[in-house]
């Protein structure tokens, strides 16, 4: 105070009184602070805080952990289904990211089998997943079906002919030439013999029973020669092989979308080299698209090959968690560990 000798002494016991008001005031605020803290007289007020910190007799406060969500399993479409239906059914923000860019991109899910490339889809998921998914019918591929033309019956044939026949023998005579037989052009047209529409229009003829194709080396066209199998599936059967590197046994076949058993009786599978795959070399988005790996599996290679270097046999790749041995079983006559 004495710094200030252009106060009077009113003025200055006035500052005074107001620094101790001051401090007190400060001393009051760090007291009450210090007994809510320690659990004192205070009691917690109930704000969103208090359903999670609560205080025990030693006045330690824990944190609770929250109910995690319930994942649901119930029809859905994949192609309708919003951010917040793909999210109940327990799929990852990202990967609900991947199906509206697989929409945007790809325009809809055809199959169920279409759903099962989504990233990330490990198998539990999709065996959970795989019943409740109904495509609905609008978005479904349509199969052309060949169009059947009846053939004319034998009564009306002869009909026709008996017709035919008694036109051609008459004489045009103009009394007894009616008006109504004539076209609008004055002209009398001549009849002929009917034309069996059957004869002209192209028929895919089908395989005799019996018959056997070899599946590493039969196109769409030989394919849908096959009772059962059309266009679409003709494609699906060709575009799998092509992903697959050729199959080995003709039980293979049916992974490539869903046709009934007895077209396996029209197959054969002769010994072909396959292509395989270079394990060491191929980057993650070609290792996946292999049907036998999956998004976890491609990773954990890449991810060994970063810390360990390159793979040299199928047996190494039992280190991997991923790799069941059903699975190394399944995939090692398609991989190729050349550095």
């Amino acid at each position: 105070m004495k710094r200030l000798p252009f106060f009077s002494n009113s003025d200055r016991r006035a500052l005074l009184l107001l620094e101790w008001i001051m401090l007190l005031v400060v001393l009051a605020l760090t007291i009450y602070s210090w007994r809510g803290s320690v659990g004192g007289d205070s009691s917690f007020s109930a704000t969103a805080d208090s359903a999670q910190l609560r205080p025990t007799s030693s006045g330690r406060k824990y944190i609770y952990a929250k109910e995690e969500e319930r994942v649901e399993s119930f029809p859905f479409d994949p192609n309708t289904a919003d951010s917040t239906t793909l999210l109940r059914l327990g799929l990852a923000s990202w990967q609900v990211r991947a199906v509206y860019n697989y929409r945007a991109k790809h325009g809809r899910y055809h199959t169920p089998e279409d759903f099962q490339r989504l990233p990330g889809m490990t198998n539990e998921l999709w065996e959970r997943l795989h019943p409740y998914i109904r495509i609905d019918r609008r978005f479904q591929l349509v199969t052309p079906k060949p169009r059947s033309y009846e053939r004319p019956s034998a009564s009306v044939a002869s009909t026709s002919k008996v017709y035919s026949s008694k036109v051609n023998s008459q004489p045009l005579e103009k009394g007894n030439l009616k008006t109504d037989s004539l076209p609008s052009n004055g002209t009398l047209a001549r009849s002929e013999e009917p034309v069996n529409s059957t004869d002209t229009i192209p028929h895919l003829e089908k395989y005799a029973p019996g018959t056997v194709i070899d599946l590493n080396a039969a196109d769409t066209s030989m394919l849908m020669k096959i009772p059962g199998i059309a266009s679409y599936r003709a494609s699906k059967i060709v575009e799998y092989r092509q992903r697959l590197g050729g199959f080995r046994t003709k039980e293979q076949v049916m992974e490539a979308c869903r046709m009934p058993d007895e077209v396996l009786d029209w197959f054969t599978v002769q010994p072909v080299p396959l292509e395989r795959l270079e394990v060491n070399h191929l980057s993650l988005k070609r290792l996946m698209h292999h049907p036998y790996i999956s998004f976890y599996q491609a990773q954990a290679i890449i991810e060994y090959r970063k810390k360990y270097g390159p793979l040299h046999s199928p047996q190494e790749l039992q280190k991997l968690q991923d790799f069941t041995p059903e699975a190394i079983e399944r995939v090692q006559d398609y991989l190729d560990f050349r550095e």
